[in-house]
C-alpha cells in the first residue's frame, strides 16, 4: 500500500510526535506499507506568485515545479494521502496553505487528475484546545475538489504545547483513534470507485466548460487551457475517467 504523508511543520514538537506515533501504528497494522514523507516547509514550495501559469498552460509551467511535482506525483501514486498539521490561529500553517495554493489548477473545475479519484485521505489535526473546524475546512476543500473519495479526520486536543506535558490519557486516546481509523481505512481499501461528489462535479463542469467556451467564442476569444484539456481527455463528450471501471 502506497501512502503519501505530509507533515505541516518541521519543529520537533507535538506534531512530530504524532507523526511518529502514526507511522509506528502503520508499520504494525499495514506491514510492508510504502510511506513517502514530506515535511514542510523544507520539502515544499515557497509562496505561490499568482502568475497563473498553471491555469493558463498547465502545472508544468509552475516556477516552483521542482518542489511541487514530487509531492503531487506521490499523492497520485498513493492509495492514502495523509496530512498531519497543528492549528495556527484557527487555521492551517502558512506553508501548508502555500502548498495547497500551488495545486489549485488540479481542482476538478480546472485540469483534474483522474488518478485522484477513489482515493482515501486522513487529516490528523492537533491543537491545544480549539480551532479544529476552521483548520480542517481548507484541507477538506482541496481534497474534495481534487476528487478524493473519503476523507477521515482525527482531532487531537492535547491541552499542552509541550508533548512531554500532555496527559497520558490524551495520548492513549489519540493512539486509539489512530488505530481505529487505520483499520477503517483498510476495510474500505477495495472500494476504489469514484465518489458521487466527484462524478457530479465532473458532469457539471463538462457542461460548464462548453458554456464558457461558447461565451468566449462570441467575444472572439481563444479557447481556455481548461477547455482544451477537457476536450483532449474526451470528457466534453461524456467519456469520463470512470467509464468502464467500477
Amino acid at each position: 500500500m502506497n501512502i503519501c504523508l505530509i507533515t505541516a511543520v518541521s519543529n520537533p514538537g507535538c506534531t512530530a510526535h504524532i507523526r511518529e506515533a502514526f507511522v509506528a501504528q502503520l508499520n504494525v497494522l499495514i506491514p510492508g506499507a510504502r510511506i513517502r514523507q514530506f515535511i514542510l516547509p523544507k520539502d515544499g514550495p515557497t509562496y505561490c506568485l499568482g502568475c497563473k501559469a498553471c491555469f493558463f498552460k498547465d502545472m508544468s509551467a509552475c516556477p516552483h515545479l521542482k518542489a511541487t511535482l514530487p509531492i503531487w506525483q506521490a499523492m497520485e501514486e498513493a492509495c492514502l494521502v495523509v496530512f498531519i498539521t497543528p492549528t495556527y490561529v484557527f487555521s492551517i500553517p502558512g506553508q501548508l496553505k502555500a502548498l495547497l495554493d500551488h495545486f489549485g489548477s488540479r481542482w476538478i473545475v480546472h485540469q483534474p487528475s483522474p488518478k485522484m479519484l477513489g482515493k482515501q485521505a486522513l487529516i490528523i489535526n492537533q491543537a491545544v484546545g480549539a480551532g479544529f473546524r476552521s483548520t480542517l475546512i481548507p484541507l477538506k476543500h482541496s481534497l474534495r475538489f481534487w476528487g478524493i473519495k473519503r476523507i477521515y479526520h482525527i482531532k487531537a486536543r492535547l491541552g499542552m504545547t509541550d508533548y512531554d506535558l500532555v496527559d497520558q490519557k490524551a495520548k492513549a486516546k489519540l493512539n486509539r483513534q489512530i488505530e481505529r481509523t487505520i483499520r477503517k481505512i483498510m476495510s474500505k481499501q477495495q472500494d476504489v470507485s469514484p465518489g458521487l461528489f466527484a462524478k457530479l462535479l465532473y458532469r457539471a463542469m463538462a457542461f460548464g466548460q462548453k458554456g464558457i467556451h461558447k461565451m468566449l467564442q462570441k467575444k472572439d476569444q481563444p479557447a481556455t487551457s481548461d477547455y482544451l484539456f477537457w476536450q483532449k481527455e474526451g470528457w466534453l463528450d461524456g467519456h469520463f475517467p470512470w467509464k468502464g471501471k467500477a
